[in-house]
């Protein structure tokens, strides 16, 4: 019998009526959209309506943003994650056999702006569950932080210009998962065995997770000061990264000064660090 998890608020509204009292999970792997690199330049308008869809081996529902201004590319690049999203769900469930374990298969997935007062960047986010059979699922987490002025989506990629600039972050990362990971074995009151036992089995997924590459590094909020200036990095790993099923989602916040140093050219106006001299570039 597969275990199943309450949906995400928005969007178990949205489905209330077509499946009440529904508590499923969703299940691995990830989901690639395609990167705005380019600037806005000319990209159609698409359409951003809820989902929501009750067949009798799935259930999908989807919510988008409501009452706010969203650059078409940007657009663009949520639209592409919620369609491949769907199109997964719809391709798992091809051969589920209606009323078979596990049955109906279900999709659950809201996008939202964060708050923050910024007039430089705007975060949304989309966070939502996917259960395709099993014992349980996973998360679907993903971010987008568009440059206002810029017109652009801000990746893991545009962060940092070094590989000293990923060593840096990776380390801090590692030390900062660790770290929390020994406070919850704390609050869990474990004996010196047990957490040295856990800690064992944590560290190479944290090791493996927060390898210094941006592939590891995708999911991002930005830390706003009172001016709207970023004074940081929330990075946000799925379950199954950098620790187990049970602990869930993982954050880590990371002050721009570890990175100040590495920061490429066209993000780096948009954090609070002192400009960088050419006897001091990296």
């Amino acid at each position: 019998m597969a275990k199943r998890w309450c949906l995400p608020m928005a969007v178990s509204v949205v489905m209330a009526a077509l499946i009440a009292g529904c508590d499923k999970t969703p299940s691995p792997g990830a989901v690639n959209t395609p990167s705005a690199q380019a600037g806005a330049a000319q990209v159609a308008d698409v359409d951003l309506t809820d989902i929501i869809e009750q067949k009798p081996t799935y259930l999908i529902g989807i919510t988008f943003p409501k009452d706010v201004s969203i650059p078409p590319p940007l657009k663009s690049e949520i639209k592409a994650f919620a369609d491949a999203s769907r199109d997964r769900l719809i391709i798992a469930a091809r051969d589920v056999k209606p009323g078979s374990p596990g049955a109906p298969y279900d999709l659950s997935l809201e996008f939202r702006e964060l708050p923050g007062n910024s007039p430089a960047v705007r975060t949304f986010s989309a966070d939502g569950s996917m259960y395709t059979g099993g014992e349980h699922g996973n998360a679907l987490i993903r971010r987008f932080v568009w440059d206002v002025r810029g017109e652009r989506l801000i990746t893991a990629n545009d962060l940092v210009s070094t590989p000293e600039g990923w060593q840096a972050l990776s380390k801090f990362v590692k030390e900062a998962l660790l770290k929390q990971a020994g406070e919850r074995f704390e609050e869990d009151q474990l004996s010196d065995a047990e957490k040295a036992a856990l800690l064992a089995q944590l560290k190479p997924l944290v090791e493996e997770g927060t390898q210094p590459s941006a592939e590891n590094y995708q999911d991002f909020e930005p830390m706003l000061d009172s001016n709207g200036k970023m004074i940081g990095i929330t990075f946000i790993f799925p379950p199954y990264q950098v620790a187990g099923y049970a602990d869930g989602v993982q954050r880590v916040d990371v002050p721009a000064s570890v990175f100040a140093p590495y920061l490429s050219a066209n993000v780096r106006n948009h954090f609070d660090v002192p400009p960088i001299s050419p006897s001091t570039t990296p």
